[in-house]
């Protein structure tokens, strides 16, 4: 899940209200852009953070260019700007790695940007700002992990997709963010895991008649072979209903997650991992 415009605002939550150097004109440019950028203004926003830029040395302002980039969906002008920042360290620098991280989710790499996120967090345990970026890049790992139809459909078609959503739904309730639309989408995606799990029969009607009739021809040879007094036919009787009766079942019972990956095989446009 990329919610682009979310994503590149709630970062500056971090950011402390009154920064040092107030007086100067860089400075003024910034303020200019930070709140061009939050209202979503982002040719005055990209004008400003590129003049406080040229007039003084400051990270923020960096991070500020990459995410009118990342907004606009420019994923290798942002990560250089977000380059830029990393090595001042401290606030200016994790807003560059959310921002590093949201380049890789909008590249379609959302499985790279994990490990940097739990990093975070993990300094950071009880930030609701890390969090929440941990959590929907957790949530964009499962989109883009299934495979994808024509219309858009997301569909689970291997056991390794259907692994790596549960995962990813687990660690999206554990994070408890204050994000109705994560965890609604994080407790869909586990009931769907569940019912995926849950076994059927493929094509219902032939299998269960299959059984039925193997299951009877089975009984009748078995009492035919006692009321004849011939063990050999009992023991066909057992030996073979069993089998036959077992291959059916092998050939016919399949989870509903591989049911429906077979009724979409023929529109799936994009295979997930």
């Amino acid at each position: 899940m990329l919610r682009t415009w979310q994503d590149v605002i709630v970062k500056w939550r971090l950011v402390p209200g009154h920064l040092p150097g107030g007086g100067s004109v860089g400075h003024a440019h910034a303020d200019l852009a930070r709140t061009a950028l939050l209202d979503g203004n982002l040719d005055e926003a990209l004008k400003h953070f590129e003049t406080a830029a040229r007039l003084r040395d400051h990270p923020l302002d960096h991070v500020g260019v990459g995410d009118v980039h990342l907004a606009r969906g420019k994923w290798r002008a942002a990560e250089e700007s977000y380059r830029r920042a990393l090595p001042a360290g401290g606030v200016s620098a994790v807003l560059a790695k959310l921002g590093i991280g949201q380049v890789l989710i909008g590249e379609g790499r959302a499985a790279a940007a994990i490990a940097g996120l739990e990093h975070l967090v993990a300094d950071r345990p009880y930030d609701p700002v890390l969090r929440y970026y941990l959590a929907g890049a957790w949530y964009s790992v499962a989109e883009q992990s299934r495979a994808r139809t024509d219309d858009d459909t997301l569909v689970i078609t291997s056991e390794q997709q259907l692994l790596i959503c549960e995962q990813a739904a687990e660690r999206i309730i554990a994070l408890q963010v204050a994000d109705e639309e994560l965890l609604r989408g994080a407790e869909q995606l586990l009931n769907e895991i569940e019912l995926g799990r849950r076994w059927t029969w493929a094509p219902e009607g032939i299998a269960v008649s299959l059984a039925v009739l193997t299951v009877a021809l089975g009984m009748i040879t078995v009492v035919a072979g006692g009321l004849m007094g011939d063990p050999g036919l009992v023991i066909l009787g057992v030996i073979g209903g069993a089998a036959v009766l077992y291959m059916v079942v092998w050939r016919f019972r399949r989870q509903t997650w591989r049911r429906r990956a077979d009724e979409m095989s023929g529109r799936i446009t994009r295979a997930g991992v």
